[in-house]
């Protein structure tokens, strides 16, 4: 009787299962396929690319795409489907689409008409409300992309019109600087320093390598005083971070230093540091340790002294990679003005370390007392600490 019972227990649960992944509104299908239900239904088909590790996208599938109502008005307008965006297929389906929207985030939402014109998209978790506004403006033709760049170009002067359209075209992940460009052509310097067009500067202009930025730049505190210094400094080193992170990560370090040369000529002290992080960050991932102990020993002092984070990371790689004695006594220097901010064991640790390599038994001997002294006092086993402390000994 209890097999029984617990059979039928298994079997509603498996049942329930099944129920809920049947109300899943965007279903993994092929695109080919969902666009020919779309061209059948004269729907618009929408896209959900999502990343299986992504909190949001699963968060919405389990809250969102599961509730009646958000079923039966998406069931009703669109035709869904949905796609592993860094499975092979989802990465042919970017790419066959690269050139009219990009995926930088997950999960992104993007609606298409039968014919393939892109007419929207979005990015982000959202809430049942917010979920249903977007599906509901997207019906309305005065929101979707195409018609909005002809009321653009009707009246390509008007700031309310570009700015709408550029915004769009930003939540796609298209470039809008030659749209914003067409805007801004034959405006006077007067006429572009109003709070509107800084927001048209901020959607639309996208690279710092383009004469709209190098005015902003230029006008900086005239900004300001439209909206504030923070907004204009927050442009200036997302834009800069943005252009030239890619290359960053892709170690490519041709187009890295082109690009960082334009970036130099802005002479902000907040810029410089900004540079001298990617600096850091693309030296050493090239493994050119003559470059990054020059680059390091030049500014540390100037942009990373009170940045404890960056300071110890930039000690622990001189440590490791650095053999030059010069360079690994400015880098114990640094570890002893760390230990100044704040005390810790890794930092005695660290320090430690450093004279060690540099076979000045006597500092080594010291840091790693106080380490232990350090240890003591917070009734830490300080393992680490000890094990230096015996190896300096034995020198």
């Amino acid at each position: 009787m209890v097999k029984k019972l617990i059979l039928v227990l298994i079997l509603i649960l498996n049942t329930s299962a099944v129920f809920s992944q049947t109300q899943t509104l965007f279903p993994e299908r092929k695109y080919d396929e969902a666009l020919t239900e779309a061209k059948a239904t004269k729907k618009p088909l929408v896209i959900l690319f999502y990343a299986t590790w992504c909190p949001h996208c699963n968060k919405m599938k389990a809250e969102i795409f599961t509730d009646s109502a958000v079923i039966d008005f998406y069931s009703k307008n669109f035709i869904c489907m949905a796609i592993d965006a860094e499975s092979n297929y989802g990465k042919e389906l970017k790419t066959k689409f690269q050139n009219k929207f990009r995926v930088n985030s997950f999960p992104t939402f993007v609606f298409l008409d039968s014919n393939e014109t892109l007419l929207y998209c979005t990015s982000g978790e959202f809430k049942k409300e917010n979920f249903l506004s977007e599906g509901n403006d997207v019906l309305l033709p005065e929101n979707q992309i195409p018609n909005l760049k002809k009321t653009f170009y009707d009246d390509f002067a008007n700031a309310d019109k570009c700015l709408k359209y550029i915004a769009t075209l930003k939540k796609a992940g298209i470039d809008a600087t030659s749209i914003t460009q067409r805007f801004l052509n034959g405006k006077t310097e007067e006429e572009k320093l109003t709070e509107m067009n800084w927001k048209v500067f901020a959607y639309g202009i996208n690279d710092f390598d383009t004469d709209e930025f190098r005015f902003v730049v230029k006008n900086k505190d005239a900004f300001a005083k439209v909206i504030s210094a923070k907004r204009v400094d927050r442009k200036i080193l997302y834009t800069i971070s943005e252009t030239l992170k890619p290359f960053v990560d892709k170690v490519d370090t041709l187009n890295y230093d082109k690009k960082r040369l334009v970036a130099q000529t802005f002479q902000m002290r907040n810029v410089d540091s900004l540079l001298y992080r990617l600096d850091i960050q693309i030296v050493s991932q090239t493994t050119n340790w003559k470059k990054y102990q020059k680059i390091t020993s030049d500014n540390v002092e100037k942009f990373s002294w009170t940045d404890t984070v960056l300071l110890y990371d930039i000690c622990t790689t001189y440590l490791e990679a650095i053999n030059d004695k010069k360079g690994l006594l400015l880098a114990a220097e640094w570890s002893k003005h760390l230990l100044s901010l704040n005390e810790s064991m890794d930092r005695y640790a660290l320090t430690t370390k450093l004279y060690l390599k540099l076979k000045d038994y006597k500092q080594a001997l010291e840091f790693a007392e106080k380490g232990r002294a350090l240890a003591d006092s917070l009734g830490l086993k300080g393992d680490e600490i000890n094990t230096l402390l015996a190896e300096v000994k034995k020198h």
